[in-house]
Parts: C-alpha cells; structure tokens; sequence
C-alpha cells in the first residue's frame, strides 16, 4: 500500500502558496536483481494537490503483489508540476489585485535510496510506504518579493519515503494511515456488507466499508435521511474520511454528503477579497464531476482562477462534520461580502466557461459551504485537550498575531498525525492544520477561534 503526503514549507509566512499540483504518472520498485517492479495506481495519471497534502494523506496504490526480494529503491515519475500564488500588502487580508501566477515546471523521475530502502519484503508480508514530497525543497523563493522562481520535482531530497503507520498519531492501533476528506460522487452503496465506493475526479475511486464506530456527518440529518450508514446513496456527492488498514482494506470513520444529488462542484481557496456582493475568486484545490452531461469536463485543472458569480444564492452552509466550531456570520449568508481570504469553499455550479488564453474559467453558481482551509504555521502555545495557538501563517490569510485553534475530542475528534494529541505540542513546532476558517478574529464580532480543526500535523 502506498499513500502520498507533502512536507510543508517551514518559513510558510514568506510565500503564500494558493495550491501546488502534480501528476503522478508511475512508481516503480527496484530489485537487487531483475527487472524492476511496477506498482499499479488508484488512477492511470494520479492528479494531486500538495497544498492539501501539507496535512492530509492521499491514497496512490491499494495493494499490489510485490515479488518477494530485497529492493534498493522506489522510483517515482512526476509530470506537470505546477505552483500558483500570490503577492500580498503588508498589513492587508488577501492577494494583491492581479498577482495569482501560476509557474510551471519540468517533469522529473526522482529515485528514492535513502531509508527504508534497501527494503527487504517477505512472504505473507504487508507493507504500507507514506511517500513524502518537500514543497520547500522543491521551491526557490525570494523571501523579499514573496516570489516563487523555480518548480523542480527533481531537486536533490524532494522525495522520501516512511514505513507505515507514522511514529506517533492518534491513529488507533491497528489501522497505517488516515486517507481522509476524499471527496466525489457515490457510485454504489451496498447497505448489507455496509460498503460505500466513492468516485474522485483526480484520484480514482475508494471504497470503505462502515463498521459500528463509523459516523455520519449533520448534513444526513439536514437532507432527512437519518443518523446511520442508510444515510449514504448512490448518486450522492459526499466526502469520506478513513482509515488504511495493513490488508488493504478502507474503514469508513465519518460519510458526509454534500448533495443528495450528482453535479460539478469545485473546490478552491479565496484568494483575494471579493470583488464585489455576488463575485469572488476561487483557486481550485479539488473538483467533482457530474456523471452526466459535466458543465466542467475536461476543462478544469487543479491550480486554476475560476471566477465565481453567485446566481440566486441558497443561504450558506458550513460542512462542519459534527466538529465544534463557533457562531459565525457565513451561516445562512447569501452574499460574498461575509468571504474571507483563506478560507475554502465548495461552490455548486449552473454554468461554466472554460479560460482561454489570459481569460480566467467562469462559473455561475447557487451554493457554497465553508470547508476545510489546508495552511501551516508556528505553534505558540498549547492549552489542551481543547485549544492551541498558532502564527506565522502565509501572509495573504492577514493573521499577524497568533491566533486559536478550536479541537475536536467527541466523535468526531481532531485527529493527530506526527504527535498523538495535543498535548505532545510544543512551542516553536511547524504544524500544518486542515480546518475550517471563520476570517480575521477582530471586528464588532470576533471570532474567538478562527480555526476549528479536524486534522494537525507535526511534520
């Protein structure tokens, strides 16, 4: 089994990288004799988006028959790397108007020989490999012009590789890795083995299967189809978060529909600040296709400005999955003025224009949730089991004092990867969090916690 991770930038608040996506096209394992050993994808060419990965895992090969044998190496090919950001004003929330860029950079075919290689698998054995990209690593920055100069995949150490499960996490005792927010359309649904088969539109299908700690998320309750695993139907758009277990095998944690119905969704982050009561911007981090008739098709890629107009908007939701979060003013919103730099949003789709050329792709769309922000930062201070403080975020989020996390301990809980809770944060640590993003904690109504997580990562 092997999954795929990202190492974050350490000095994150001198860039403000909006997303960072590769294709990887193969992974192959060296032998000390014979030819070397293929190793199937989840999809023919595995999309991924880095930005994402500074705190989750994404899931690139299920199970494979891998010869028994010692193998020097693991050799990863990568194409179409690619890197959008921005510059920022100091002291001011968001991108400067016109500054998104995307740079691209050459394919690469890096070669992994440091540990666990060699690798020595036996028969009867499961293996599970985390690869690990470094984003600072494969990035030249100009910390005084906020720019990125050079996208190189090949550069010496971006690679590493790591025996699953990590060291320390809150995962529980069995299970190698979270592979969580894995979000698409429902393609089948077996209610009597409990199996749920979700099909992404970058990474290829997973299927988990439910068992008596699997939960649902509220929106089962919100669309009136009840509190159990019966919640999930074909068709449904949904994310799935889930654990791998050393047989290959997905368990469901937590099924959160999104839609009761298939259509194209993208998901993005809020780059600069919204132009205008009904238009916003959006840097696509993930999409979902409709199986149908897609409005989007082929004409969308990860790392791409969507311009976003809101068509008789549907009052805002926040997909919270049950996590506490704090009252805010984007629920039940219907304008673009509650939006925030930072923060990611799902937006559903009625129409949609492909770029061309220096034009951005536009979408008219009747409904948006507030989802999980990926950023990275500095922990300050710790106050567990509930809280803890982080700074140093990129720049465009306008954070410049620390600032406090909200955590999870109920079912559902904030789940830790790197440390096993809170309480193994330290001052001074890099963390990189998925969560979700209430804006500036100032203003007549602050927001107390800014950031409710659901994922922390100490890298």
């Amino acid at each position: 089994m092997f999954t795929l991770r990202a190492a974050p930038l350490k000095t994150p608040a001198n860039v403000n990288l909006l997303s960072f996506r590769t294709t990887v096209a193969g992974i192959s394992l060296t032998p000390a004799a014979g030819e070397s050993v293929n190793v199937p994808l989840n999809a023919n060419l595995y999309q991924a988006d880095l930005v994402r990965l500074q705190s989750d895992a994404t899931l690139l090969a299920l199970s494979t028959a891998v010869p028994v044998g010692s193998y020097t190496n693991m050799v990863v090919s990568l194409s179409d790397p690619a890197v959008t950001y921005c510059m920022q004003t100091q002291g001011m929330a968001g991108c400067e108007t016109g500054s998104v860029i995307t740079l691209r950079g050459a394919p690469a075919t890096p070669i992994i020989t440091t540990s666990p290689f060699p690798l020595v698998v036996v028969r009867g054995q499961n293996i599970g490999l985390a690869i690990s990209i470094d984003i600072e690593k494969a990035l030249s920055v100009n910390g005084q012009s906020q720019a990125i100069t050079s996208v190189n995949l090949g550069a010496a150490n971006v690679l590493t590789a790591m025996m699953l499960p990590p060291a320390s996490s809150s995962l529980p005792a069995t299970p190698l890795d979270f592979i969580e927010d894995v979000t698409g359309t429902v393609s089948s649904v077996d209610e009597g083995t409990q199996r749920v088969t979700i099909q992404t539109a970058t990474r290829g299908p997973i299927t988990a299967n439910a068992n008596n700690s699997t939960i649902v998320s509220p929106n089962c309750v919100i669309f009136n189809l009840g509190n159990t695993f019966t919640c999930a139907k074909q068709g449904q758009v949904a994310s799935l978060d889930t654990v791998l277990n050393p047989d290959g095998s997905v368990t469901l944690v937590e099924y959160d529909p999104l839609a009761i119905t298939a259509g194209d969704w993208i998901e993005g982050i809020v780059g600069l600040p919204p132009s205008s009561s009904t238009q916003f911007q959006l840097v696509t981090n993930d999409f979902v296709l409709a199986d149908n008739n897609s409005l989007i098709g082929s004409n969308l890629e990860l790392g791409a400005s969507v311009k976003i107009t809101l068509v008789h908007p549907k009052p805002f939701q926040v997909d919270d999955k049950g996590l506490v979060v704090p009252n805010t003013l984007f629920l039940g919103a219907t304008d673009a003025s509650v939006l925030a730099p930072g923060q990611t949003l799902t937006v559903h789709l009625v129409s949609f224009t492909p770029s061309t050329g220096t034009t951005l792709a536009a979408a008219n769309v009747d409904f948006l949730y507030l989802r999980f922000t990926h950023v990275t930062g500095n922990v300050a201070n710790v106050a567990p089991p509930n809280t803890f403080t982080i700074q140093s975020f990129p720049s465009f989020l306008g954070l410049v004092f620390p600032v406090t996390v909200q955590l999870s301990n109920g079912s559902p809980s904030t789940n830790f990867d790197g440390v096993t809770s809170a309480s193994d944060l330290a001052s001074g640590q890099t963390a990189s969090v998925r969560a979700l993003y209430f804006g500036l904690p100032t203003g007549p109504t602050p927001t107390p916690t800014p950031l409710s997580a659901a994922k922390v990562r100490v890298p």
